[in-house]
């Protein structure tokens, strides 16, 4: 428990499977999210957590019979977890459900000893949490003995838990003594639905009283060598290019007319990152060979149409140092059939929480 800060990757968690399990990871053909950003992946004490959600609603319930989308999926973030037994997620459980118990209730101050469900619930699209000044403090006193004698820095520990559905949450009488009281339903038919409808997930935010982290920052993308995504479509588009969705020029190539996904032509989508940008050193994890070792840093690839060569690239190893210079990012090859606007989403992390995004949308004709 007392190592997990320093020794694990800091990322969010799902609770529930997503799709096929022989799909690729980088395949999205449910609702999935993707990545969770905290503006300071080390929120300290006293400071307050400002969380977004990056996620793509794949699911084949999303579109209508011609192929529009006709939903948008609802949000719910819950929040109030703070130094849960063994620093173990399951434990905020007892938490939850008070939260859903009391959230019909009238505005006030709760009882003593009780978490406000109008300051920890949400269905926003972001969500803040403020942090307890005295959340490393309030630690039991055999914890904060054994931070002490074995050189660990203190921590406080706040988890928040998040839901994406695509259709209406509702409470529901908990299936196990240690689940969730969540439901989605579609608006419509009032049916439950599954895995790939619904996700429900947590992030645990670390505070350390003097340890800080920023996040990651991407500076553009690269498609095919060139610089992307930079330029306005009202600066007017260049040959092979079209405008997008988003209102900048993007590359248009056409549908892989192979027979098998191996052979189809493939496209080098990489970000563009500075060394001196992003690389920090890890200050929470023990010293390697005498000195503080770097974070590591690493970019996770996924896509909604076509197929991705590998999805996963290492950046900043703990000890080699900057090692992105040896990657190739990762290749795409676009769908057998015309797709209309795809994209390719980049999401980098750190192992300490730290966490941002961009995409590279692709017009396949």
């Amino acid at each position: 428990m007392l190592r997990r800060a320093s020794l694990l990757p800091l990322s969010f968690a799902i609770l529930t499977s997503c799709g096929n399990a022989f799909e690729p990871a980088s395949s999205i053909q449910s609702l999935r999210i993707l990545a969770v950003r905290n503006e300071e992946p080390y929120t300290p004490p006293g400071g307050t957590a400002s969380l977004s959600l990056l996620y793509f609603d794949g699911s084949r319930r999303a579109f209508d019979a011609q192929g529009n989308r006709k939903r948008k999926p609802q949000i719910l973030w819950l929040g109030g977890c703070f130094n849960p037994p063994g620093d173990l997620y399951y434990g905020c459980f007892p938490i939850l459900a008070q939260l859903f118990a009391s959230r019909g209730q009238s505005p006030g101050a709760p009882p003593p000893g009780e978490v406000n469900p109008l300051e920890y619930i949400s269905f926003n699209e972001t969500f803040q949490l403020k942090i307890p000044k005295d959340i490393i403090a309030r630690r039991p006193p055999e914890e904060l003995d054994v931070f002490q004698t074995q050189g660990i820095p203190p921590y406080g520990l706040s988890y928040v838990f998040f839901a994406v559905c695509g259709g209406e949450i509702r409470p529901v009488p908990s299936e196990t003594p240690s689940g969730l009281p969540l439901g989605c339903f579609d608006k419509e038919t009032n049916e439950r639905l599954g895995e790939d409808d619904f996700v429900i997930g947590y992030l645990p935010i670390y505070s350390f009283e003097k340890i800080t982290n920023k996040n990651p920052v991407i500076e553009g993308v690269q498609f095919e060598g060139v610089p992307a995504m930079n330029r306005p479509c009202t600066e007017g588009c260049a040959q092979g290019s079209r405008c997008g969705s988003q209102g900048v020029c993007i590359p248009v190539i056409p549908h892989c007319t192979e027979r098998k996904v191996d052979d189809c032509p493939t496209y080098k989508i990489k970000p563009v990152l500075m060394q001196e940008k992003n690389v920090e050193k890890d200050e929470a994890a023990p010293p390697f060979n005498g000195r503080i070792p770097d974070e590591v840093i690493w970019a996770s690839f996924y896509a909604s149409d076509g197929t991705l060569k590998n999805d996963t690239a290492l950046i900043n190893d703990a000890n080699k140092g900057w090692v992105f210079h040896d990657a190739e990012g990762t290749r795409w090859s676009a769908p057998n059939a015309t797709a209309g606007e795809s994209r390719v989403w980049i999401v980098v992390r750190d192992n300490r929480g730290g966490t941002t995004w961009t995409w590279q949308d692709i017009y396949v004709e």
